[in-house]
């Protein structure tokens, strides 16, 4: 007698997002949380994403805010938060909805940088048990800026890249079974030469929408520069997370779009962001980037 097994998949929604200077300092701020509360639930078409890691946050009391004081509430969010040296004060943090993903751990990874070097975010480590008991390690990250170039600011993503890649391989090491999603905004393309070196082995899942972008296969990227859109915001897994036949995997890859959410840009062709503050102009909108999003798909 021949016995069939049924795989049973569930769905988590996962999402990544610049949310560009959430501070409290910054002036209508909570009009802002409102507006990125309206991207969140729409992203998660009715239900904000289960994990969601977050750039370019100020600190405690702003998350603590946004999750108790606004609209947000309702969905009983938890979060963590780094306390980076960054110049500018901001932070990454991650939300996550404990009935969906429930912490076992967190930490904060500093990078250190040489004295002629800014400092940068730190990376934040955090590790849950999701439905079907399995570990899922997620690590947020806000790479180094391009602040004086491109090429001047290399040498800070590469050392960056180096603790990201330490972290990984130590992730993947003492799991069993790992199930690695790294979420962040890289300061890079996914297919630049040293994002490609520094994180072979692993599979970049921005990779194939950027090749697509590039073809004039898709319309928008996350993030969108002299008039071109390419995806700073990245999401890479281990390979097993990017393999339909185990038994768990990231599928539906995306930058996420609602028209509501762009604007048509004066000095460019078509569209761009939607954002707080456009120059010196209030514009009373969400971000300079989209946020990505994908699914975690698990067996159960």
């Amino acid at each position: 007698m021949q016995c069939v097994i049924f795989l049973i998949l569930v769905s988590l929604r996962v999402m990544f997002y610049n949310c560009e200077n959430l501070l409290l300092s910054s002036g209508h701020t909570y009009e802002k949380m409102i507006n990125l509360t309206r991207v969140l639930v729409a992203a998660g078409e009715g239900r904000p994403p289960a994990i969601i890691g977050l750039a370019e946050v100020e600190n405690d009391s702003i998350m603590r805010r946004w999750t108790t004081r606004t609209p947000l509430a309702r969905w009983h969010y938890r979060y963590i938060i780094t306390h980076s040296p960054d110049v500018r004060g901001i932070n990454v943090a991650f939300m996550y909805q404990p009935d969906e993903f429930r912490v076992l751990g967190h930490n904060s990874v500093r990078i250190n940088m040489p004295e002629d070097l800014r400092p940068t975010r730190d990376l934040l480590h955090a590790w849950g048990r999701v439905i079907s008991g399995d570990t899922v390690d997620v690590v947020v990250c806000h790479l180094p800026s391009r602040y004086g170039g491109k090429k001047a600011s290399d040498k800070a993503r590469a050392i960056a890249h180096g603790y990201l890649r330490r972290l990984m391989d130590s992730i993947c090491h003492i799991r069993v079974e790992p199930h690695l999603v790294v979420m962040g905004d890289f300061n890079d393309y996914p297919d630049s030469r040293q994002v490609r070196r520094h994180f072979s082995g692993y599979r970049n899942l921005m990779l194939p929408l950027q090749e697509a972008l590039d073809r004039g296969r898709i319309s928008y990227g996350s993030h969108k520069y002299a008039g071109q859109w390419g995806f700073l915001d990245q999401m890479i897994v281990n390979e097993s997370m990017a393999d339909t036949t185990s038994g768990m995997y990231v599928a539906n890859v995306c930058a996420f779009v609602m028209p509501f959410m762009l604007v048509n840009d004066e000095k460019n062709l078509g569209k761009r962001p939607k954002r707080t503050r456009y120059g010196m102009v209030y514009e009373g909108g969400y971000s300079d980037h989209l946020p990505v999003v994908a699914d975690l798909m698990i067996g159960r």
